[in-house]
C-alpha cells in the first residue's frame, strides 16, 4: 500500500513537470481555446457516437507437469485452467478524437506542444498565469503553475 501511494505521489509531481500540449491560436484567450475545445468534442461525440466492441482472449488450460529430482523422486503438480478474458472496447474513440481535431483546425488551431521550462528560465521568469495566447518562438516553453494553470514563456 506505502508504495502504491509512493508511486502516485510520484506520477502527480512528475505530471506538472512534462510538456503541455494545447490547441494554440495566437492571441485567443485560453478561456475561449477551451470553450472552442468542448464544442468540438461535443459535435465529435454527437457525429461520431461510442460503438463498444468486446474482444475475447479465450481460457486456456496449462497441462499438469511432471517434476524430478536428481533421485528420480517425481511429483505431479496440477494443471491449471485460465479463464477467458473480455475486453469492451470504444471502436470509434479514435475517429472521434480526429473528428474534433479536424474541428479545431477549422477554427484556425493547431495542436501543439510545449517542452517544460528548464530551471534557469523557471528562475528567472516572474510567476504569472497565461490568459492569452502568445506568439510562440523556436524556445518557448511552459511553466506548470500550482492548481493546473500554466504560463507560457517565449524567451
Amino acid at each position: 500500500m506505502k508504495h502504491s501511494a509512493l508511486w502516485l505521489i510520484t506520477a502527480l509531481a512528475l505530471a506538472g513537470c512534462g510538456p503541455l500540449g494545447l490547441y494554440y491560436k495566437e492571441g485567443v484567450s485560453v478561456q475561449s481555446a477551451k470553450d472552442s475545445e468542448t464544442t468540438c468534442k461535443i459535435a465529435a461525440a454527437q457525429d461520431v457516437p461510442v460503438r463498444n466492441v468486446t474482444r475475447v482472449i479465450p481460457g486456456r488450460h496449462i497441462p499438469p507437469r511432471r517434476i524430478c529430482d536428481a533421485k528420480n523422486n517425481c511429483v505431479v503438480k496440477g494443471g491449471v485452467f485460465l479463464p477467458p478474458e473480455f475486453i469492451t472496447e470504444d471502436a470509434n474513440a479514435s475517429l472521434r478524437k480526429d473528428a474534433a481535431d479536424i474541428c479545431m483546425r477549422k477554427k484556425g488551431f493547431v495542436f501543439t506542444r510545449l517542452p517544460a521550462c528548464k530551471e534557469s528560465v523557471k528562475s528567472g521568469t516572474a510567476p504569472a498565469v497565461t490568459t492569452r495566447l502568445p506568439k510562440l518562438t523556436p524556445k518557448a516553453c511552459v511553466i506548470h503553475n500550482q492548481g493546473g494553470t500554466w504560463q507560457i514563456v517565449t524567451p
